[in-house]
């Protein structure tokens, strides 16, 4: 199963020390989502990780900087989509400037993800089950209604977000998800690294297409 990880979205202690370890101990994907970060502050953020693990991040803001600073891609939340037109021309210049760049986003729909989850490199779907880190953030849907989308579409590539942790991993597995997305099991937890080895670990155990 793919493994992502999503950042912290305020800044936390030796935050660039710990998600290098997490880099050479497996980790492929990224993602920096820090919503209150300015373009320059992003670009400060992003320069503290060594130029090596650039093609391992995917910046949910401030898309440009993936094209300057050649990092692996971008992704595109709700709040991105709904303004379609700009939305879709970004896309299509992206994917013309550099055809390999990972385009992944996000959605809490089953109807918006059947629609649109083709396009894009992989989703996020959730939350799926009760988030560790956000009380108000509880699933809209059973896994039974989600196992019955994947197992009907196989373009779509999900990830579970929202709620996730190693002992839920396999029930992901079963419900036909792709991979996990973990945030707050991580960055709730006083070693991080230690919790995203054994997710790796389990993650390593499921194949999936």
């Amino acid at each position: 199963m793919k493994l992502a990880v999503v950042t912290n979205a305020a800044s936390i202690d030796n935050e660039h020390e710990i998600i290098e370890r997490m880099f050479r101990h497996g980790l492929k994907n990224l993602h920096v989502r820090k919503p209150k970060y300015s373009k320059g502050k992003m670009r400060k953020y992003l320069e503290g990780f060594q130029k090596e693990y650039r093609d391992k991040i995917i910046i949910h803001s401030h898309h440009s900087l993936a094209l300057s600073m050649r990092l692996k891609g971008i992704h595109l939340t709700e709040k991105h989509r709904e303004r379609s037109l700009g939305v879709m021309k970004k896309f299509y210049l992206f994917r013309m400037m550099r055809p390999k760049l990972h385009i992944s986003s996000s959605f809490h729909k089953i109807s918006d993800m059947k629609e649109s989850a083709s396009r894009y490199d992989y989703v996020f779907f959730g939350p799926v089950f009760d988030s560790i880190s956000k009380e108000d953030h509880k699933p809209g849907y059973n896994l039974a209604s989600m196992y019955d989308v994947f197992n009907n579409n196989d373009k779509i590539k999900a990830l579970a977000l929202g709620g996730v942790d190693a002992d839920k991993i396999s029930t992901c597995y079963e419900t036909r998800f792709s991979g996990v997305a973990l945030s707050g099991f991580l960055w709730e937890s006083d070693n991080p690294v230690e919790r995203f080895d054994e997710a790796r670990k389990i993650c390593e155990l499921y194949k999936t297409a």
